[in-house]
């Protein structure tokens, strides 16, 4: 953790099975813990995505029935120095059949918006078979840019998971460690936003799938 803060919403709209709303609300990075008025504009900014014209179709087509209805809490959350940011569903959400026997999980170098923003591209996707903890590599990463973590192009082929698959696959065993823990945790499975960062695993956030 450092002394930069991150705004991030938690709305009645958002944290739900079946609309998990991820990335359609703003995140605020990079907030100087000792600028107060930094710090609150970051949050009136959060605030106010809760009604972008992207934001309240969305409510619309999942049938929300009234603007009125949704409300946000702005969290405020000391910022992880993420090396890489993942994604791990503990039901496979590709799988037609076996899906809640496996885990899904998503890897990119940087902040958490790269994957949450739907960044054009592909990270490293990987299937973990929860009984064997056998990983398969789905896709390696080609995203051409890192967000937040890093600056300019990215070349994967120096990547360190590229370079090393083994490490991928390591790390694969980890991530279904932890989604199974918080599966058994919450008592349903989850989608799960969280980071690499000098050796460790932090969660940020972890709603039902």
């Amino acid at each position: 953790p450092t002394d930069l803060l991150i705004a991030r919403s938690s709305a009645n709209v958002e944290d739900l099975k079946g609309m998990s709303g991820a990335g359609l609300y703003d995140s605020i990075l990079g907030l100087d813990a000792s600028d107060t008025p930094s710090v609150a504009d970051g949050v009136k900014r959060v605030w106010a995505s809760l009604y972008t014209r992207r934001a309240v179709l969305s409510r619309h087509k999942a049938g929300v029935p009234s603007q009125a209805t949704p409300c946000m809490a702005v969290l405020i959350q000391r910022m992880v120095p993420s090396e890489y940011a993942f994604v791990l569903h503990t039901v496979d959400p590709i799988m037609d059949e076996g899906r809640e026997g496996y885990v899904y999980a998503e890897l990119a170098p940087g902040q958490g918006e790269t994957l949450a923003a739907g960044t054009q591209g592909t990270p490293y996707r990987l299937r973990i078979q929860k009984e064997t903890r056998q990983v398969e590599i789905l896709a390696f990463a080609n995203f051409s840019r890192s967000e937040g973590g890093g600056e300019g192009l990215v070349d994967y082929s120096k990547d360190p998971f590229t370079q090393n698959p083994q490490s991928l696959i390591e790390l694969g065993e980890k991530l279904c460690d932890l989604g199974m823990q918080l599966e058994d945790e919450f008592g349903c499975p989850q989608d799960i936003e969280g980071a690499l960062s000098e050796g460790g695993l932090y969660i940020v956030q972890s709603r039902p799938q």
